[in-house]
């Protein structure tokens, strides 16, 4: 399994950084490599501030800098469904259901790409 690893610029791979401050949309990020020393990022964000919006989850490459690459291919939507039965709400957390949703996109990400399952702690 990888380990924790602390970077110049301060990000911490492998890692939950939680940013939970109730005046603002909540958003935690997960900062990994893959096996080719690719940078990548989890990223979720809850915009509860209606009330009845579920959490988002997406999966970025990044730049060198770690920054996200715009229009990348490589972009996925973690919670989007494939096949929606009518009358059924699938992927939806509320606020205070973000460690369930850390480790079902985890999950998600692990069977996208297996090749990443050790890496994702």
């Amino acid at each position: 399994m990888a380990q924790e690893k602390k970077l110049d610029n301060g990000i911490v791979l492998n890692q939950w950084e939680l940013h939970l401050e109730p005046w603002c949309p909540a958003q935690i990020y997960y900062y990994f490599k893959d096996n080719d020393g690719g940078n990548w990022l989890i990223y979720l964000r809850w915009s509860g501030e209606r009330g009845d919006e579920p959490w988002s989850a997406e999966l970025d490459r990044c730049d060198e800098n770690w920054e996200h690459i715009p229009d990348s291919p490589d972009y996925v939507n973690l919670l989007e469904e494939k096949d929606h039965t009518p009358g059924t709400v699938k992927g939806y957390y509320y606020d205070e259901e973000y460690p369930f949703l850390m480790e079902r996109v985890l999950e998600i990400v692990r069977e996208m790409k297996p090749e990443l399952k050790d890496l994702l702690i």
